[in-house]
């Protein structure tokens, strides 16, 4: 059997990108990690290189890789590599499998995945590496049977899965009929510890069917329709679960129809969508839980894989980054790791909370989430539970509670500020000192700073959220999201960048790619990246031949706003999958956020694979530089401001804004605080040298002014608490 060793790179999120894994990583001291050597730490998996739970743990090691990899105490840097098997192992196979993958001096192994592979023969192999084994199996006795603590499971024990929908069916839905069906002989355990459940609260199963494969179910039927329970509650193959319900429901039978693994059947094609309508499932998690760390994780894994997760995906992920907390923590040592783990403080990840010290025996967590399926077979979570413990659907903040602080590895939480509830959404730096780019990579050049504690109100971000373009400095700038924590909704969030390319990755051709050239503009990156108006600017084009033929002479070119500045350049000639820069340069007579398309191949002079890719839209802002600027900041009754020069220009009395020292100001109407520019705060316009009246003061409200010494500036009102507002502003150094 062979080894596959999976050294994918993409770029991906913390998250997610991301969110949001609440617990597990204390912040990093720079935004960008100064290079260093890492040592290689091989993790095995019992399964093949193609399955949920290796793109799971590569996701998961692909992120901490772009974070900088890991510190151990000793202060080695380390990163993860997946050392996996060529095919899925069978119970007879798993032995030599696993010495193959010892061979490869691992530091820790994932899987087997299925409870079916857990003989007494496995199971003594396993204990017998001394490394701790991270298995997503369900099987309720695994972790019991381990008197050597080595095993840990990823998922919750099959008992917790019985539990939750059980409650479902008799609490929430109010059921007492309820029939047990199974079709293989892997489910007993199941079905007995739901049965002992239901018996517990006092009801009887109304019949219950076990038979050995799902040949027999068909002989079956007519006792179900005769018995006609309220519920039916399956365990085994989805095609036997599939064929139940069908045969059921031809035969006129309205009930309640419950299937374990309903999610999965559906998403391998096993379930059809004319069945769907209605039936439950349980699951350690599901897609359709819209937490935070969740929404980010799952755009996280189908940007990298094309594919929706399912819960061995996620299992294996939360696996990895406890993982990685653990070794900063303990070191690389097997047994100092598998100690780390038995006692860990509480982590909360994509699945939920983590608490092994509480339940001693090697389960890291108990989390189930009952979920309906809707006619397009889409899920929708209904209930959640913490093995006997009823949780919020939503997350109110309880379980991180339970873990203390909660900085993040991926993308933030949508965590609210101690201070201001501020309106929109916003950044606070976690880090030391985080750098601020003028594109979303470490590869783009830094215009700046900010330090720990720093708001940053957002505008924008890439798809997978990795990356957040900030307001800064009275333009704007792109931060790595994973060194900051969040409030707000990413939903309102406008994606409307695409990712750049990895710098250093080369373009790879398809060697049955038709012998034509297909030009295509990869990154536009302005220079310097807020035009400034009546200086020049220069717009690099990164353009590439993508195509399996040379492309001969043609024509770059944009039109920048505002004034209508057309420039334009010639590229000679472009090899198949060569890559060249060109620049275009300019100067902008005023200020303002657009978008313009840089084309290429502006003429047609090029006969192109696909002429309908040659357009890349880039999104800036011209403006002016400032004096000064300031986020959140905090006006009680009575307070006098000075925005910038020495003389104040606004006081609030608690109802009132008033300016002072010959300070104006104006309402602007029609626009946000983010597309303010110098030439939005018209003279015209800020006229009023009296202020604003308490009816005026509102939340979201965007106000222009001139200062005291006639400097034009912008101002939100970000919140308004009894005799308390919040603000941010913004000074021009105008012309």
């Amino acid at each position: 059997m062979n080894l596959h060793h999976i050294t994918r790179h993409r770029k991906v999120g913390l998250l997610v990108s991301v969110v949001v894994l609440a617990g597990l990583i204390v912040p990093l001291a720079l935004a960008a990690p100064a290079p260093q050597a890492a040592t290689t730490l091989r993790v095995g998996y019992l399964g093949p290189i193609d399955s949920e739970t290796a793109n799971g743990a590569q996701l998961a090691m692909d992120q901490i890789s772009a974070a900088g990899g890991i510190t151990a105490p000793d202060g080695t840097n380390y990163r993860f590599e997946l050392a996996a098997l060529a095919t899925e192992p069978t119970a007879e196979t798993l032995s030599v499998a696993l010495n193959e993958l010892l061979d490869e001096d691992l530091v820790a192994i994932l899987g087997p995945d299925s409870n079916s592979l857990f003989t007494a023969d496995t199971l003594d192999a396993l204990v017998a590496t001394g490394l701790p084994v991270l298995t997503p199996a369900t099987g309720d006795t695994l972790t019991t049977n381990d008197a050597a603590d080595v095993l840990f499971r990823t998922r919750a024990p099959e008992r917790v899965y019985s539990y939750a929908l059980a409650t479902y069916l008799t609490e929430d839905l109010e059921l007492s009929s309820i029939a047990l069906v199974q079709s293989d002989v892997e489910s007993t355990e199941a079905l007995l510890s739901f049965e002992s459940i239901l018996q517990g609260v006092g009801l009887n199963v109304a019949d219950r069917i076990q038979v050995a494969d799902g040949a027999a179910l068909g002989d079956e039927i007519q006792r179900l329709l005769d018995a006609n329970p309220e519920a039916i509650v399956m365990w085994g193959p989805p095609r036997d679960a599939a064929t139940l319900l069908e045969n059921l429901r031809d035969g006129g039978w309205q009930g309640q129809f419950a299937y374990r693994h309903a999610d999965e059947a559906v998403r391998a094609g096993l379930l059809p969508r004319s069945l769907v309508n209605g039936v439950l499932g349980v699951s350690s998690w599901s897609y359709a839980y819209t937490n935070q760390a969740s929404r980010i994780f799952l755009r996280d894994y189908v940007v990298a894989f094309g594919e929706v997760p399912g819960p061995h995906a996620v299992a294996a992920y939360d696996a990895i980054w406890f993982l990685r907390a653990i070794i900063r923590d303990q070191g690389t040592n097997p047994d100092a790791i598998r100690e780390g783990l038995l006692g860990s403080t509480p982590r909360t990840l994509v699945q939920g909370t983590l608490h092994p010290v509480d339940y001693g025996n090697g389960d890291l967590i108990r989390l189930a989430m009952v979920y309906e399926l809707g006619p397009y077979g889409g899920a929708t979570v209904l209930a959640r539970f913490d093995d006997t413990q009823r949780l919020p659907l939503e997350d109110t903040g309880e379980e991180v509670a339970q873990a203390g602080p909660t900085p993040t590895p991926g993308p933030p939480t949508e965590t609210p500020f101690p201070t201001a509830t501020l309106e929109g959404t916003w950044l606070r730096v976690t880090a030391n000192v985080l750098n601020v780019r003028t594109g979303p990579g470490f590869n783009y050049d830094r215009i700046g700073q900010v330090a720990e504690g720093d708001l940053l109100r957002v505008m924008g971000s890439i798809p997978d959220y990795s990356w957040m373009l900030v307001d800064f400095r009275g333009g704007v700038g792109w931060v790595k999201t994973e060194y900051a924590e969040l409030t707000g909704n990413l939903a309102d969030v406008p994606v409307n960048v695409s990712i750049p390319p990895t710098p250093t990755a080369a373009a790879t051709q398809p060697p049955t790619l038709p012998p034509n050239p297909d030009i295509v503009i990869d990154t536009v990156v302005l220079q310097p990246s807020q035009p400034v108006p009546n200086q020049p600017f220069t717009a690099t084009v990164t353009v590439r031949n993508a195509g399996g033929g040379a492309a001969g002479r043609f024509a770059i070119a944009a039109t920048f706003q505002p004034g209508e500045v057309y420039t334009a350049t010639h590229v000679e000639g472009l090899a198949a999958g060569q890559s060249v820069q060109a620049q275009l340069t300019g100067t902008l007579t005023g200020t303002g956020v657009f978008q313009v398309g840089v084309i290429a191949d502006l003429n047609k002079e090029v006969q192109e694979l696909n002429e309908d890719n040659n357009v890349y839209n880039v999104t800036y802002r011209a403006d002016y530089a400032l004096f000064a600027q300031q986020s959140g900041l905090q006006l009680s009754s009575g307070s006098e401001w000075d925005l910038y020069g020495g003389t104040p220009d606004i006081q609030w009395d608690g109802y009132n804004i008033g300016m002072r020292n010959g300070a104006k100001v104006g309402i602007l109407s029609g626009v946000t605080y983010e597309n303010v520019t110098y030439d939005t705060i018209a003279p015209a316009v800020v006229t009023n040298a009296t202020g604003l009246t308490t009816e005026q003061v509102n939340p979201g409200v965007v106000i222009g002014l001139l200062t005291a010494e006639g400097h034009r500036a912008a101002m939100r009102i970000d919140n308004r608490q009894g005799e308390t507002i919040w603000v941010s502003y913004r000074v021009y150094n105008g012309p």
